[in-house]
């Protein structure tokens, strides 16, 4: 699906895709051109009067871009990528793909996304973001996207709290599982944070053409926003480095003690299980012919249970 918006004095309305190309073409206004997982022809033909790079288009319908940011003189190639937390602790991430011109803004991703969806509702309540440069309505969509991510790193901070809390409870294999799994999903978070952070960096400086002067200092606040984020999901990850450690702790804590009480067990019946084997052989011994002989072998049974007992109590082994 293509869908797009022309804006000039008049204000910001939904036109035809072809239509919003040639008014930035002629500089008329500004256009913003959004494409839902459209193919390379397609996109090569409908944006060709923007004069857009063969290699930049390619780059757009890939799905494995990390984040960067590329210069093309008249127009910048922006790669940033949103997330959403699933429930089996990992991150869905959607990459969207801008390019920036001084008179156009073209986007493509595949699905829905939150800031694009978040820049369609705006546009028609305030023109002003396309109607001041399309690095106006970047910011915007930029800026919904950071404020994405601070959900999820407090979710994450409450999971970690959760596991925790149920380490130093009642631990199963299922917990440890689960701390892996978030594990996991939180390498695969902080392997775009990062770089995203640096495209956003990289905007802030005066290389860009398409950026003018007065967005900078907005981009350089979702650059410390994003920083913020980085540095709280490095915390996150220590914590739960320690809680594997912890986890690891606690089992061998756990088969510590199970070993101990198995080794005291074994301890107790080492001495009943020679008396009885000494009383068990083929030979007559005395004992037998007592009138209580079945009474002293049963306390001498009693009695080297009870020594062996005192032994490892007076020992400190209990």
């Amino acid at each position: 699906m293509i869908r797009a918006w022309h804006c000039d004095e008049r204000g910001a309305r939904e036109v035809e895709p072809a239509e919003a190309v040639r008014f930035a073409a002629s500089g008329m206004g500004t256009a913003w051109i959004d494409f839902d997982g459209s193919d390379k022809e397609t996109m090569e033909q409908l944006l060709a009067p923007l004069k857009v790079h063969p290699l930049a288009i390619e780059d757009m319908v890939l799905e494995l871009n990390r984040p960067k940011v590329d210069n093309y003189g008249p127009y910048l190639y922006l790669v940033v990528h949103s997330a959403r937390w699933e429930p089996d602790d990992r991150p869905r991430l959607r990459e969207i793909d801008f390019l920036v011109g001084e008179t156009f803004l073209v986007t493509y991703h595949e699905g829905r996304t939150r800031s694009v969806d978040a820049g369609v509702d705006v546009l028609s309540r305030r023109p002003e973001l396309l109607s001041s440069g399309p690095a106006h309505l970047l910011h915007f969509m930029l800026d919904v996207l950071v404020d994405n991510y601070l959900p999820i790193v407090d979710r994450l901070s409450a999971e970690v709290d959760q596991i925790e809390t149920a380490t130093f409870g009642r631990s199963d294999s299922r917990s440890h599982l689960r701390t892996l799994r978030l594990k996991r999903g939180l390498a695969a978070l902080r392997r775009i944070i990062g770089p995203q952070r640096d495209t956003v960096l990289a905007l802030t400086r005066d290389e860009f053409h398409a950026i003018p002067a007065e967005r900078r200092p907005y981009l350089r606040d979702i650059y410390d926003r994003l920083a913020r984020v980085h540095d709280m999901l490095d915390s996150i990850r220590d914590e739960v480095a320690g809680l594997l450690d912890l986890q690891l702790s606690v089992a061998s804590n756990k088969l510590n003690s199970v070993i101990k009480v198995l080794t005291v067990i074994a301890t107790l019946a080492l001495p009943i299980t020679a008396i009885t084997s000494y009383y068990g052989m083929n030979f007559r011994f005395a004992a037998y012919e007592w009138k209580y002989g079945e009474f002293y072998v049963l306390g001498l049974l009693a009695a080297s249970l009870l020594g062996t007992w005192w032994i490892l109590k007076l020992r400190r082994w209990l």
